[in-house]
C-alpha cells in the first residue's frame, strides 16, 4: 500500500483542533509532531481556536484550609439559559491528580491558574496537562515568612507573549510589590508603585493585558485609609489607580476607617461587558452591581437586582461572571449534591445547575473551605521544568 503523503500544513491544522489529552499522546508519534505540538506558536494558536470555537468548561476549586490542599474539578458549562424551575444536572471530571498541597487558588488566565501559600510555593498550574510550575521563594524586606501573606495576581502580556505573577503587599507601612515572569526569570523583581503606595485586598481580575484588584491606600493625614481599585499593566509593569468616588463609597456603606476592611468583604471584581464591575453578595434577596463607566472622570453607575422567591432563603456569594455574562453564585454552606446558581443580568432571572457526583462529604465542614468557579479553556501551554504533584 502506497503511503499517503499528508501536507504538513494540513497535519498542523488537524492537530490544532484536538483536545489537550490527545495532544499529550500524539507528542510520542514522531519527533516532528513533538516539535510542532510543543512550539510556542502552536500553543497560542491552539488556545485561540479553543476560546473562539469551543464553549468553556467550568473549573471549580475547593480550597481546604484545614487540610492544606486544593482539589480541582472540571464540569461542562451549560450556558444555554433555561427558564425551567428544575435544576440542570451535569457530570464532572475529577482533576484530583492536581491536589495542590498547602496552596490557595488565585485568579485564572488563558487556561492556567495561579496558586500559592504565603511567601513560598506560589506556582502556576495547568489543569489540562497536570503540570505545576513552581516559582522561587521570596520575602519582603525585614519581614518574616510566616505572616502576613501577599496577594498574588496573575496576568498575560499578549504583545510579548509572556505570563507574569505580581505579588502585592498586604502590610501597611511597607507597600512592596514584586513580579516574576513565567519561564524567564529565577528571582522576583521589585516593581515599586511610588505614585500610589497601597496594599492589596482582593484576588485579581485579568482583562485584555491588565490585571485589576481591590486595594487600600493611606490618606494624606495618615489617619485613615481609602479603598481603591488598582490596575497593573502586565507588559509595561506599571500601576494605575481607579478612585472610588466618595458618593459611591457612601452608598456602599463606607463611613470611616473602621469600615475599610469590610468594604471589599462580600464583594468581587468582575468583568461586566469589558468594564470593571464591583458586585455585592446577595443580602435580603437582592444585590447591587457598581460599574466603572469612566475611571478618569470618576463616573460610576449602579444597578440593583432581586433574586427569585425560590432563592430567598439561600446564603450565596458571588464568584465570577461566565462567558455569557451571567454571574455565578455559590452557596456558602456546601450541600450534597453540589449546586451552582447563575444570575442573568439581562433577563433578571436565575437558574441552578447541579454538579453530579462531587465528593462533597470530603469538604462538608463548617470552616476552612473556599470555593471558586471560573470559565476554563484547556491550554496546552507547556510549563518548563514542571513540578508534578
Amino acid at each position: 500500500m502506497t503511503p499517503i503523503d499528508i501536507p504538513i500544513d494540513l497535519q498542523i491544522e488537524t492537530l490544532l483542533r484536538l483536545p489537550v489529552k490527545s495532544l499529550l499522546r500524539f507528542k510520542c508519534v514522531s519527533k516532528l509532531w513533538s516539535s510542532i505540538i510543543t512550539s510556542r506558536d502552536f500553543k497560542n494558536r491552539h488556545i485561540n481556536i479553543a476560546t473562539s470555537s469551543v464553549p468553556p468548561r467550568l473549573l471549580i476549586a475547593f480550597a481546604d484550609f484545614d487540610r492544606n490542599y486544593v482539589l480541582l474539578v472540571s464540569s461542562p458549562n451549560p450556558t444555554a439559559y433555561s427558564s425551567s424551575s428544575s435544576p440542570c444536572c451535569v457530570p464532572y471530571r475529577d482533576l484530583s491528580l492536581v491536589k495542590l498541597r498547602g496552596k490557595e487558588v488565585y485568579n485564572a488566565c488563558r487556561g492556567l491558574i495561579c496558586v500559592g501559600a504565603g511567601f513560598k510555593d506560589v506556582a502556576i498550574c495547568n489543569p489540562g496537562t497536570r503540570q505545576l510550575y513552581a516559582f522561587p521563594e521570596f520575602k519582603f524586606k525585614d519581614s518574616p515568612q510566616a505572616f502576613p501573606r501577599p496577594n498574588y495576581v496573575f496576568g498575560y502580556d499578549p504583545v510579548e507573549d509572556q505570563y507574569k505573577v505580581l505579588a502585592a503587599d498586604v502590610n501597611f507601612g511597607r507597600f512592596e510589590h514584586k513580579v516574576v515572569a513565567l519561564g524567564r526569570e529565577e528571582a522576583w523583581r521589585e516593581v515599586p508603585c511610588v505614585a500610589c503606595p497601597h496594599v492589596a485586598f482582593t484576588s485579581g481580575l485579568y482583562m485584555n493585558g491588565t490585571v485589576y484588584y481591590g486595594a487600600y491606600r493611606e490618606a494624606i493625614d495618615s489617619q485613615n485609609i481609602n479603598p481603591i481599585i488598582m490596575s497593573f499593566d502586565v507588559r509595561l509593569e506599571t500601576f494605575n489607580m481607579i478612585n472610588i468616588p466618595s458618593k459611591v463609597l457612601s452608598l456602599m456603606g463606607y463611613v470611616n476607617m473602621g469600615d475599610a476592611h469590610r468594604l471589599f468583604t462580600g464583594k468581587a471584581l468582575i468583568n461586566y461587558r469589558e468594564k470593571i464591575g464591583l458586585v455585592e453578595n446577595p443580602h435580603e434577596g437582592s444585590f447591587r452591581l457598581w460599574i466603572v463607566e469612566d475611571a478618569e472622570k470618576e463616573e460610576w453607575s449602579m444597578q440593583t437586582f432581586h433574586l427569585p422567591e425560590s432563592a430567598l432563603g439561600l446564603d450565596l456569594k458571588v464568584t465570577d461572571t461566565v462567558n455569557n455574562g451571567e454571574i455565578c453564585l455559590v452557596p456558602k454552606d456546601l450541600s450534597d449534591p453540589f449546586c451552582l446558581f447563575f444570575y442573568n443580568l439581562d433577563k433578571k432571572s436565575m437558574r441552578s445547575v447541579v454538579i453530579e457526583g462531587l465528593p462533597i462529604s470530603e469538604f462538608n465542614r463548617p470552616y476552612g473551605i473556599s470555593v471558586t468557579v471560573s470559565d476554563h479553556h484547556e491550554s496546552f501551554m507547556f510549563l518548563e521544568t514542571p513540578k508534578l504533584t
